[in-house]
């Protein structure tokens, strides 16, 4: 319904220099009139006569000014207000110690203040936004029941968008619920994101009084690493509200304990913990850093944090230990230094410890044998250890020598031993700690030379394992590579053993079905055995003028990054785009399948998620030999998806399966500090012109305005400066003062 109201104006009125010229103009007059009366002795007649002249002064300057009535016409309507809910993670986190989360204890706000919101509801256009890093809008039924997932909190671009979405003076007001875990520009510099904004931000703070908080505010360390390269970690830790406190900082990967440190800490300070890791295999991993939760502590989330490292290879470090020149040795030592991602580390034995000579032990090789160098701080820097038809015993290796052996392959190293007359039972290991790693049996009573070699030429042939493995593939094509390896040249001799160990993995055998070529795993390492000392004549074949085989070169090269599980070697492979993401992330998974196209094997894959469930993923194809899915993921934690092939063992050591890992976790933003910022809330009320409240204080305190907003529909201008009584009203009071003026004696 239209309303009127009437008000004066002034059509022509004064800026500032007018008003400045009209001031001056009154000091004249008055000033006149003062100096033109002070001959008249009675004050109350000076009084009189100064006033006459004053009120037509004001006269004259009143209808210079145009007075005019505005009769303007206006309808009421509902003034608009704004509801923004913080809808980052951080409103996910505990509010205080009853551990009732952000987000709920506004959910509760709203429940216990139903009246309020219906008045708000009656009186205002409502229009409801969630916010996180932008603005979005939103319906009260979604943020009673969606979950905040925001990966940051941008108030300030919230507020920027917001005013983008209204007509200037359009917006009355606006209600802003937060935690005040800001981490955008807006906690820099507040006075310029709220200096032109023209309506007043109301704060509703999801807040702790007391915040007791021991958290891992961050974790520096590199995407990727070098295999058996230190690489440090920096974990910076922080407190608050805590007495000073002794804290322990565990390293683990997957269950196990890397490393512990301990630390005191007080309050408002900061301490930086450095672990240093040296990567023993090759992939993906996914460390975890924690401290322990502190009774009363706010927040427990913040006191573990997850990160990956993939580790790669940068040189290939080969200790090669040969027990007498051959040309077996020679070979080998040739194909593996024309590799350039090999760094090799060679010990020739030039006469045995039986030899008569005219020396000292330690002068049976080409340089000391620095035993206890390489088989104490040097060992673990080696990727690759190899022992070619050597017999360890004349040289100083002792029983603690060969455990050290045993547990650089059980921390994850490699070991590979080639036979001859000093190898395996040759060599008298069986009953050595080295014999329990080994993929074949050896006999712990040494038995005579002829039992333990033979010396018979024979064919070595594939196994039905080795046809398919990786290793044995140095032609793409399985069938042109079976062909080839039937077209190799016989071998001369081999060493005899007891057999095979349970679950390894036979690749070569002789034709009676002595083992000559096994693989295994012994826990985190990998073992392989070559039993003959006679491999050096498979070179010649399809070898160029004076250079070796590559197809010999090759074989070696795979056998070594079989050893150090390179991901290369797999027929499969599967990875992801990142290493790291957060919930509502979709991680895109590729798979790479070689000799897959054109052929009906199948490929099987799934995840395993951090609860243990287990899900099958569907894979479509993308290009030649590559696949790829999606993943969603719904839980924080660590994720694994493994990829199978239909065909060999369905395990990963013949390189028909794979699998890698990758982390889902909270945004790194959201867990540091104790996610709360009361002062900031304060200031965006206190410079917007609102007022600021908690969720457990009554929103009456918000002094919201209810009055409805008067919007103009049209008016009317009446002139009145020309009305003849203002002019008669001045030509009286000038006809007044000449009268008065004579009668009491002024000219």
């Amino acid at each position: 319904m239209p309303h009127e109201v009437e008000r004066l104006v002034f059509l022509n009125p004064p800026g500032i220099l007018g008003w400045t010229l009209i001031l001056l103009l009154f000091s004249v007059v008055l000033y006149a009139a003062l100096r033109n009366t002070a001959r008249i002795g009675a004050s109350k007649k000076r009084a009189i006569l100064i006033s006459l002249r004053v009120a037509s002064f004001l006269i004259i300057i009143f209808i210079l000014l145009n007075p005019a009535l505005r009769i303007e016409q206006y309808r009421n309507e509902k003034p608009h207000l704004a509801i923004l809910i913080d809808h980052s993670w951080s409103m996910t986190l505990p509010e205080d110690e009853s551990g009732t989360s952000r987000i709920v204890a506004v959910r509760n706000f709203f429940q216990s203040h139903r009246d309020f919101l219906s008045k708000i509801e009656k009186n205002f256009i409502i229009n409801y936004y969630v916010f996180d890093r932008s603005l979005k809008p939103a319906s009260l039924d979604f943020i009673n029941t969606d979950e905040p997932n925001g990966e940051g909190t941008d108030i300030g671009g919230a507020v920027k968008e917001l005013e983008n979405n209204y007509r200037p003076g359009e917006l009355s007001s606006v209600i802003l619920f937060s935690d005040g875990a800001d981490n955008g520009p807006m906690r820099r510099n507040a006075d310029e994101f709220l200096r032109n904004i023209d309506f007043p931000i109301n704060v509703v703070g999801s807040l702790s009084d007391k915040i007791r908080d021991i958290w891992i505010d961050s974790v520096k360390a590199s995407e990727v690493a070098f295999l058996r390269y230190p690489v440090s970690v920096d974990v910076m830790i922080k407190s608050a509200g805590f007495k000073s406190s002794n804290v322990p900082v565990i390293l683990k990967e997957g269950g196990n304990v890397i490393s512990t440190q301990g630390i005191s800490i007080n309050p408002g300070e900061e301490k930086t913990v450095e672990f240093v890791i040296t990567p023993t295999s090759l992939g993906r991993k996914i460390y975890t850093v924690s401290i322990p939760v502190a009774a009363g502590e706010l927040i427990k989330e913040n006191n573990q944090k997850s990160f990956a490292m993939d580790v790669v290879v940068d040189k290939i470090r080969v200790l090669h230990v040969a027990g007498a020149p051959s040309w077996d040795v020679r070979f080998l030592r040739k194909a593996l230094k024309k590799n350039p991602n090999i760094d090799l580390v060679s010990f020739f034995i030039l006469r045995s410890a039986s030899d008569l000579v005219f020396a000292s032990q330690n002068e049976l090789s080409l340089i000391p044998f620095p035993v206890d160098e390489l088989f104490g701080t040097e060992l673990g820097t080696f990727n690759v250890v190899i022992f070619q038809n050597f017999d360890f015993r004349p040289y100083g290796i002792y029983g603690f020598h060969l455990e050290k052996l045993k547990d650089y392959v059980e921390g994850g190293g490699s070991f590979l031993m080639i036979g001859g007359d000093k190898s395996f039972d040759s060599g008298s290991y069986g009953g050595t700690l080295v014999s329990e790693i080994l993929p074949v049996e050896l006999n712990s009573i040494p038995p005579r030379i002829e039992e333990t070699f033979s010396t018979e030429r024979f064919h070595a042939r594939l196994t039905p394992i080795g046809v398919h493995h990786p290793v044995m593939r140095v032609i793409p094509d399985e069938k042109e590579n079976e062909n080839y390896w039937k077209g190799m040249p016989e071998l001369d001799g081999f060493n005899k053993v007891e057999g095979l160990k349970p679950h390894v993995l036979p690749l070569m055998e002789t034709p009676n079905g002595e083992p000559v070529l096994a693989l295994s795993r012994v826990k985190s390492g990998r073992v392989a055995s070559f039993l003959s000392d006679s491999s050096w004549e498979w070179s010649f074949v399809r070898a160029g003028e004076g250079d070796v085989s590559p197809y010999y070169e090759k074989f070696w090269n795979r056998l070594v990054l079989w050893l150090i599980n390179d991901p290369e070697l797999k027929d499969l492979r599967v990875k992801t785009d990142k290493a790291s993401y957060t919930i509502g992330e979709n991680p895109k998974v590729d798979v790479r399948a070689i000799n897959y196209e054109n052929t009906e094997k199948k490929i099987e894959a799934s995840v395993v998620f951090p609860d243990g469930s287990q899900r099958g993923l569907s894979l479509e194809k993308t290009g030649v030999d590559e696949f790829g899915a999606e993943i969603k993921t719904g839980q924080y934690g660590i994720y694994k998806v493994r990829v199978k092939g239909d065909e060999g063992l369905g395990d990963e050591e013949d390189g028909n399966s794979d699998e890698i890992e990758f982390l889902v976790g909270p945004p790194e933003n959201e867990l540091r500090s104790p996610t709360m910022d009361g002062d900031l809330l304060k200031a965006i009320s206190k410079k917007s012109g609102g007022h600021f409240i908690t969720v457990k204080d009554d929103p009456k305190e918000l002094g919201i305005d209810f009055s409805p907003r008067r919007v103009t529909m049209g008016y009317k201008t009446v002139q009145i400066w020309d009305n003849p009584w203002f002019f008669v009203a001045l030509l009286t009071l000038f006809s007044l003062e000449w009268l008065l003026s004579r009668r009491w004696g002024l000219r």
